[in-house]
């Protein structure tokens, strides 16, 4: 039986989520966009304009080139004065483009002050454009004259495929395709070429879809199976794999030297890419130069890419980094278009322990790696701005990737931003102190997010959090192959998302996900709308709420479920709340199962492969505050671990959704009671011009007592 009442669970859903919540309301002020009127009188301004001089005073008749010189002008008009350390200071960027090849880097003297910031904004009512790339005119693009081109090129398209000399724009550092995807670092992607705001594909084959490994001869190495010991990886990663392909098309190839694969080598939730080594048309075999991650089985779904032979279909390029050529099948008429190549392979920019700076009303687009980095900073905002057409992510904020000194500082917020075609991800959040649990209240408010996983497909949210007690609210996110939301750590606040068409290529993966991990309690996934959820196929699909492999202590209270292939999968873990949810037109309701004693019973034991009792041993989980925050943690290693103890699943209503799928220890040692089975459609979800949307919980309230009505007018964009 649970070791809480209802009332107590009720007290925690409600004081860790609104609690903490109002608690991270209280973020940074907003300094405005340029209206004069709604600024103090004895704030500064400053001018940047396309056609400024940094010679100039910086004011609005004589402005400013770049931000650098706005930057620095700044740093003396503060020093010529006592008290301008601390006033309000503006720079207001006139519309146009301006072109970045190199990092805006601002560090602690460049900070604001509490409720008076330094805020760079577009002028009222201007467009402002940050590129990290070059426009490439449409005067020279060419028709393809190298008679060796024309005969590599598909028939068809030799005389629509239009060249590019890049070298005539003094363009010549062209990047390099590398390694990525799951278990690998996040690396700079190559230049990518863009077409009226959209991109453009590497040619591949086939067009869609996916090709399927054959017989596999030699699987590669191995590196996940000596994860955590560099050397080892490094000599798993140098053995390539060779397979034979089932489709001929490879032999008919010219220059395979630079072609790659992007496929999902072992699992459907792991995807990475693989340069291929040499291709043997007498065998019918590809090999790769190296490793995926979990090596490669046959019957797994692959593609491949860069491959000049292949362009053949608009919208697809290819680049020959040996001539500096750049070759285009324009996806429309080229007079007139907008194109861009990609270069900057640094952060748009950056700031580096600085706080109480906004970014407001800004464009940033077209560059290789992030939009903008904030480390060790406080209140830092990022406000309705437009980042897209990045090879990286949004906004990161401190480091994500390691739990203990994430360097995010606190109080930074994302808000009201319109995140778009990102390669690696969305906003990153970290920060907070693990061993204290002092909560960062880093925020991501009100924003929208989609299409952002183009090139890393698998494990690069559109928000991703780390540290202890960040918050995700008001979001929309939509339309991306994997997970929306990842988190680890402590105490986070994930409320009132509209969540919906993710996990779009991938199965066994959620929406929200978290996994492996005894000690990232205390997080409350509240009020969120999570609909057409469904993946790619395979015998787990797609998954609302995922709390994989043993994951423990959240707490998700008033979520809605709409067609969905599984709301809640729940793996094996502990101390985990399921109430008050509502399930409706979907598959599975809550499946949660008992791997800890079965199939995952060596993973979980002691030097297991998941390392779960190390992740025990890096916390202070026997002393304060840690004691008193997560009681059945204390004790955790000498309480049967591996069982799923102490979940609760109640007052969930269902409706044309399968029943609960509960394993026989978990309801031996937890709560499964007053859930509602409804035979009729409760109207909470209604369908407006092929759009669900929410309706009331009248009808739910009125059958199941005790439970809690949802604030349904205040999920979605804010």
């Amino acid at each position: 039986m649970s070791r809480f009442s209802r009332r107590d669970l009720l007290r925690a859903a409600g004081a860790v989520g609104a609690g903490a919540s109002a608690a991270l309301v209280a973020g940074p002020a907003y300094a405005g966009t340029g209206d004069r009127r709604d600024r103090p009188k004895d704030q500064k301004s400053f001018f940047v304009a396309t056609d400024g001089k940094d010679s100039n005073r910086g004011t609005q008749a004589a402005p400013l080139a770049t931000l650098e010189k706005a930057r620095d002008v700044i740093r003396t008009w503060r020093q010529g004065a006592p008290g301008r350390a601390t006033e309000p200071v503006t720079v207001f960027l006139r519309g146009g483009t301006y072109r970045r090849t190199r990092s805006f880097t601002l560090e602690a003297q460049d900070s604001g002050a509490p409720g008076r910031p330094v805020t760079y904004a577009a002028y009222e009512g201007e467009q402002v454009r940050l590129v990290g790339g070059v426009d490439l005119p449409a005067t020279g693009f060419e028709a393809v004259s190298d008679q060796a081109i024309r005969d590599r090129l598909p028939a068809g398209s030799r005389d629509t495929v239009r060249e590019f000399d890049l070298k005539a724009l003094g363009i010549t550092d062209y990047g390099q395709i590398v390694q990525t995807g799951y278990g690998l670092p996040r690396a700079v992607t190559p230049p990518e070429l863009f077409f009226n705001s959209e991109a453009m594909t590497l040619a591949r084959y086939p067009n869609t879809e996916f090709l399927a490994v054959g017989q596999v001869i030699d699987p590669g190495g191995n590196p996940r199976s000596v994860l955590g010991d560099p050397d080892k990886m490094a000599a798993e990663f140098a053995k390539g794999a060779t397979f034979k392909y089932t489709d001929p098309r490879p032999s008919t190839w010219t220059d395979t030297s630079d072609v790659w694969m992007q496929g999902y080598w072992f699992y459907e939730w792991a995807d990475g890419n693989l340069q291929i080594k040499a291709i043997d048309p007498a065998a019918q075999t590809v090999s790769t130069k190296t490793a995926s991650m979990y090596s490669v089985k046959a019957g797994q779904r692959y593609y491949y890419y860069n491959v000049l032979e292949e362009l053949d279909s608009p919208g697809e390029w290819y680049l020959d980094r040996a001539t500096g050529k750049l070759y285009l099948y324009p996806p429309s008429d080229l007079s007139g278009a907008s194109v861009q190549l990609s270069l900057l392979a640094d952060p748009m920019a950056v700031l580096k322990g600085c706080s109480n700076v906004t970014f407001s009303n800004l464009m940033f687009e077209g560059s290789r790696g992030d939009g903008i980095v904030i480390t060790d900073g406080t209140s830092n905002t990022v406000a309705d701005c437009t980042l897209r057409l990045l090879g990286g992510r949004a906004v990161t904020i401190g480091d994500s990737s390691v739990s203990a000194g994430p360097h995010g500082g606190s109080l930074n917020e994302v808000r009201g931003c319109h995140i778009q075609a990102t390669g690696q991800g969305g906003i990153a959040l970290a920060g907070g102190d693990r061993a204290t649990l002092t909560p960062a209240r880093n925020r991501a408010v009100g924003n929208e997010i989609h299409d952002y996983s183009r090139l890393q497909l698998t494990y690069n949210p559109a928000v991703e959090l780390a540290g202890v007690g960040n918050h995700v609210a008001n979001n929309h996110i939509y339309d991306a192959p994997h997970v929306a939301i990842l988190f680890r750590g402590n105490d986070h606040v994930i409320e009132y998302n509209e969540i919906n068409d993710v996990v779009k290529e991938t199965n066994d993966a959620g929406a929200i996900y978290a996994g492996r991990e005894w000690t990232g309690r205390g997080t409350v996934i509240r009020y969120n709308f999570l609909h057409d959820i469904v993946g790619s196929g395979g015998s787990l699909f797609a998954s609302g709420v995922y709390l994989d492999d043993c994951f423990c202590g959240t707490t998700a209270f008033g979520n809605i479920f709409y067609k969905v292939d599984t709301a809640f999968q729940i793996g094996g873990g502990r101390d985990n709340v399921i109430s008050n949810n509502i399930m409706l037109s979907s598959g599975r309701s809550v499946t949660l199962d008992e791997r800890g004693l079965n199939w995952a019973a060596e993973e979980v034991a002691p030097g297991g492969a998941w390392g779960m009792y190390d992740l025990l041993a890096a916390v202070p989980n026997q002393k304060e505050p840690w004691r008193s925050r997560y009681p059945n943690l204390v004790n955790i290693a000498d309480d049967q671990p591996a069982y799923p103890k102490y979940n609760v699943v109640e007052y969930n209503a269902l409706c044309t959704v399968a029943a609960l799928d509960i394993a026989p220890s978990a309801r031996t040692y937890g709560t499964v009671d007053r859930n509602l089975t409804l035979t009729a459609d409760p109207g909470v979800v209604t369908v407006v011009d092929g759009k669900p949307t929410l309706g009331n919980d009248d009808l739910i309230a009125a059958q199941l007592p005790d439970y809690q009505r949802i604030p349904m007018n205040r999920i979605g964009l804010s």
